[in-house]
């Protein structure tokens, strides 16, 4: 990943440090699309504000799948996505990332389909939702175990050729399935579980920095609420007039130039607060506080990373 680094200001707040995916210029922070139809309390109104405050605030990366929809609407988040920048004037500068593979099956149950018969549909399917004729970054949701894993990625190296997709990435996987995947073709991003508190598999990390792969992570506040809040953490973000949220993001924008956080949002103003944490820049002090707070970095166990049962994996 290039990272195309900015003059900061003297208050610590500067211009951020933009990512490249495959080419594409992105803003720090994506957004995460997953809430936006998986929180049965959220509005269609509330929903399309808040993409539209994450845009206005600088973000150009947004992340769904298809698995992220309501129990009766197939592909509900990505056709909410596909209708608000079909709505905006500029909306084809934002780069949509969403995967295949993995689908709801009920109320409280995900399952994995990822042969490449069906990963060719569930493509097909999210073109007409986000109403493109190419998906910017398209995803293996989750490693199917009934399926060979290069099978799955052949498939997206052959929709990738018919000019279907135009960068590919690999969701849910460890060291070994990235090279495995990368002996079949290139690969322009990774996704996976990476939090401010705890860490995340930082093997895979400094793999990814090495190959220069951005790592998007996803649950980047996974483990935190706003109860469990320090005080020193609570002194630090009061002290620079920011939200602790905004700390702990930034902190993981410090921790590696290859991560990029997926931060979810279901108001506006959180959306535009994640967004802010882009130019937030931190003093190694800072940093030792933040994570200290956070409990430092781990290794993740085995089962965290490793493909789910198909009948209960996570939508993540």
């Amino acid at each position: 990943m290039r990272v195309v680094n900015q003059a900061e200001q003297s208050d610590g707040h500067g211009e951020p440090a933009i990512r490249e995916i495959a080419g594409h210029r992105v803003w720090p922070i994506a957004l995460g699309g997953a809430a936006l139809s998986l929180r049965p309390d959220l509005s269609r109104t509330a929903a399309v504000s808040t993409i539209n405050a994450a845009i206005d605030s600088g973000v150009n990366l947004i992340d769904t799948a298809r698995a992220y929809t309501t129990v009766d609407e197939e592909a509900h988040n990505e056709r909410l996505i596909g209708d608000v920048l079909t709505a905006r004037q500029d909306g084809s500068t934002v780069m949509v990332a969403t995967k295949g593979g993995h689908f709801r099956a009920g109320p409280a149950e995900w399952k994995n389909d990822a042969r490449p018969a069906a990963l060719r549909a569930d493509l097909e399917s999210s073109l007409r939702a986000l109403k493109r004729e190419t998906v910017d970054l398209y995803f293996l949701h989750w490693p199917d175990p009934d399926v060979p894993f290069t099978e799955s990625v052949g498939a997206l190296s052959e929709m990738r050729s018919e000019g279907k997709i135009r960068a590919i990435g690999i969701s849910n996987v460890d060291p070994a399935l990235l090279a495995l995947a990368r002996t079949v073709t290139s690969v322009d991003a990774v996704e996976n579980p990476y939090s401010a508190l705890g860490g995340g598999d930082d093997t895979l990390l400094r793999e990814c920095e090495r190959q220069g792969i951005p790592f998007l992570a996803y649950s980047p506040l996974r483990g935190w609420t706003a109860s469990d809040a320090s005080p020193r953490l609570l002194d630090l973000a009061a002290h620079r007039s920011v939200s602790p949220q905004q700390l702990l993001l930034a902190c993981l924008l410090h921790r590696s130039d290859t991560l990029l956080p997926i931060s979810g949002a279901g108001r506006p103003e959180t959306a535009v607060d994640s967004a802010s944490s882009a130019r937030l820049s931190l003093s190694p002090d800072e940093l030792r506080i933040i994570d200290a707070v956070a409990g430092g970095r781990r290794e993740p166990a085995v089962e965290e990373t490793a493909a789910p049962d198909a009948a209960a994996s996570p939508q993540p």
